[in-house]
Parts: C-alpha cells; sequence; structure tokens
C-alpha cells in the first residue's frame, strides 16, 4: 500500500465519521466512492497480513475466527449491547447482567480485542461501533444477523460442507436438517423463520437507504419488494417518500408473520401472499429484488424475472440489488456469500457477465447499472 493510498483511506474514514446519523434516524451510509475506497483498502492490507504470516499461523488464524461468532452471540444472549450504554467496569457490568465477574472479563477481553466492545486504559469496559449496532432499538436489527449467523442449526449445515461437495448429493443444508433451507424457515422450524427474516431486514433496511438515495423516484408512484420478507424495506422507503403506494408480497406463510399481515392495507403499504415461481403482484411501477436472486439457480431465476416482466406494465422496471463477483477469486463478501448459498441454498453469487446472461433469459436487458454505498450493485431492469 503506498502513501497515497492510506492518505486516500484517511480521507475517506473522515468522511465517513462526517456522515453520522441522519434526521431520519437511519444508519449513516457512506457514498458509494468512498465505501469502495475503504472496501479495497481493507482488502490489501488483510492480503498483507496473511501473506506476511507462515502457513501454520494462517491455518490457526482460519480456525480460530470461529470463535468471533461465539462471542458476538454470547454478547447478544448476555444483552450486554443494551446494558452497555456508557463506560463501567467490569464488575458493574457483570453484577447487572447476572454473570461471574471473572469469566465476563476474560469474555469481554476478546471482544474488545476484536473491536466488539471497548476496554480503556482504567479498564473500563464501553460500547464500540459493534456494541452499538446490536442493541435492540438500532435502527437496523444487526443482532439478527447474530442470531442467525451463529445459530446451531446454521452451524450444523457447515458441517456437511465437505460431503455436500461429492456427486449426486444433497445440499449441505438438507443434509443436515433433511428439508431445503426454505421449507425448513418457513414450515419446519418457526423461530429460525423468525430469525432469518430479523437478518434479512438488517440488510434490506441498509440496502433501502441506499436505493432511496441513488434510485431516481420522481416518476415512481407504486412499488412491490418480491420477496420481501417482513417489509423493512418498503418501511424504509416509505420514511424518504411517504407518497408510494407499496406492495410487499411473499410466502403466505412469511407474509402472515408481518404486523399487517396478508391482504390487509395500512395507510400505504399492502402485503399479498404467493409464490414468484406463479405470479407476481401486476401493476406496479417499480418491482425490487432485493437479495433474492441469489437464492435460486439459474433456472429458477428466468423463471422469478419472467413472473416480474410479465407483472410489469409498459413502462414498468425491476430493480436487482446483488453483490456482483469478480472474475478472478477476491477475498470479500460476494466470495463469502457465494458459499453461503451453496451451503444454505441452490443459489450462488455471480459475476456481471453471468447476471446479464440471466436476465437476457427471461427477455430483460439493463437499463442502469448503479453502484450503491452498501457494496451492491443494482441493476435496473427493463423488458427488451
Amino acid at each position: 500500500m503506498t502513501i497515497s493510498d492510506i492518505r486516500e483511506v484517511v480521507r475517506a474514514r473522515a468522511a465517513q465519521r462526517r456522515l453520522q446519523r441522519e434526521a431520519l434516524g437511519a444508519p449513516a451510509i457512506p457514498p458509494a466512492r468512498v465505501a469502495s475506497v475503504v472496501t479495497a483498502a481493507r482488502r490489501r492490507l488483510l492480503g498483507l497480513h496473511r501473506r506476511t504470516a507462515p502457513p501454520p499461523v494462517r491455518v490457526l488464524e482460519a480456525l480460530f475466527a470461529q470463535f468471533d461468532a461465539h462471542v458476538l452471540r454470547a454478547i447478544v444472549e448476555l444483552d450486554i449491547p443494551d446494558e452497555l450504554r456508557g463506560r463501567t467496569t467490569v464488575r458493574e457490568l457483570a453484577g447487572r447482567i447476572g454473570c461471574d465477574p471473572v469469566a465476563l472479563e476474560r469474555l469481554l477481553r476478546f471482544a474488545a480485542a476484536r473491536g466488539m466492545v471497548s476496554i480503556d486504559r482504567r479498564g473500563r469496559v464501553g460500547p464500540s461501533g459493534v456494541t452499538v449496532a446490536l442493541r435492540s432499538d438500532a435502527p437496523a436489527p444487526w443482532r439478527g444477523w447474530v442470531r442467525f449467523g451463529a445459530s446451531e442449526w446454521f452451524d450444523a449445515a457447515w458441517r456437511r460442507l465437505g460431503e455436500s461437495t461429492r456427486p449426486a448429493t444433497p445440499g449441505a443444508f438438507e443434509l443436515a436438517h433433511g428439508v431445503d433451507f426454505f421449507a425448513y424457515t418457513t414450515s419446519i422450524d418457526r423461530a429460525a423463520g423468525e430469525t432469518f427474516d430479523q437478518a434479512m431486514d438488517a440488510g434490506a433496511t441498509l440496502q433501502a437507504i441506499a436505493l432511496a438515495r441513488t434510485l431516481g423516484w420522481d416518476q415512481v408512484s407504486s412499488v412491490c419488494d418480491v420477496g420481501g420478507g417482513s417489509g423493512a424495506a418498503l418501511d424504509t422507503l416509505l420514511r424518504y417518500h411517504p407518497s408510494l403506494r407499496t406492495t410487499l408480497f411473499d410466502l403466505p406463510e412469511v407474509v402472515g408473520r408481518t404486523p399487517f399481515g396478508a391482504g390487509a392495507d395500512a395507510g400505504h403499504r399492502s402485503a399479498v401472499g404467493g409464490s414468484f415461481f406463479e405470479e407476481v403482484p401486476a401493476g406496479h411501477d417499480r418491482y425490487l429484488l432485493l437479495a433474492i436472486v441469489h437464492d435460486w439457480s439459474d433456472a429458477e431465476v428466468v423463471t422469478i424475472l419472467s413472473n416480474v416482466s410479465a407483472a410489469m406494465g409498459p413502462d414498468g422496471e425491476a430493480v436487482v440489488v446483488e453483490t456482483v463477483m469478480e472474475d478472478h477469486p477476491t477475498d470479500d463478501f460476494a466470495s463469502a456469500s457465494d458459499l453461503m448459498m451453496f451451503v444454505l441454498a441452490a443459489g450462488r453469487e455471480r459475476t456481471e457477465a453471468h447476471y446479464r446472461e440471466v436476465f437476457d433469459n427471461a427477455g430483460l436487458q439493463i437499463r442502469e447499472r448503479q453502484l450503491l454505498p452498501t457494496g451492491a450493485t443494482a441493476f435496473t431492469l427493463r423488458r427488451r
């Protein structure tokens, strides 16, 4: 990394700090250029860190990395983010949450080293940015991702990863649980489904903030969120554009868990239960598919997008938001997410060329491609 790279990172970080909470109370998201610079710099630094370590150390570091998930889960289970609103001693905190102070101090030392909490020179523990993001009243509920990603049922699927790579073998999740991921979370384990919804809410909220700022909305009066889960993205969009008419579309079991339920209407919000493999509610100006396409195989994606295309009016459009993979292996979110899709479902992350291929097979073409501040890409699609 050159001196100019470091200076650019410093400037980017300063810009991020200036972009603190907005008047709407939503999480601050830096401009796409800033986010891109910071992400690239972090990737270079992490690569340098790995290359300077001998292979045995790299093996141990990879194995020890799994500790982070368990520590995050413990922090959330103990409700430390909500209790830690200011600096306090470990003993005082232990008394409030019912823990042994010596055991808690060991947990918090590791957490502080990973940036999950902070510990000052006097040994007092306080919140970090991670702690704030994990509070129950955080605008984007990131503790849902912890409960999802550190759950026993999620971990059980990862333990079947190697076995699932053999020919004519079910996926890792099905090997672990006997059914596919979506059947499990919608019909088998209701608690798992609610946890998954909470995790998706966090990402959907951030993507919706980015879309509200990045896309043009003056000519859009109605929006349908296809596979929209609990409706967090639409709720966020309504905070920015309160005149929008919005429809949440997802499986009946999922929509039934929303505050307003299938078929009900609350002002500008309505919800419809159904399957996007069969049809999609017609007549909206814009259809959103936020982290939906990566859940499915190419053939299934073509079916979904073809149904969206059939529902769109002549001037309608679909906005597909996904993380685009590089053509060569890169240590980034897209690569990690691609492997997670392999473990959990039949989907995958795709390169831009691969996305263009499936869009074309569904009779859609890219009208605009925009990098979002979240690092994802928004593909605005129209009929060919």
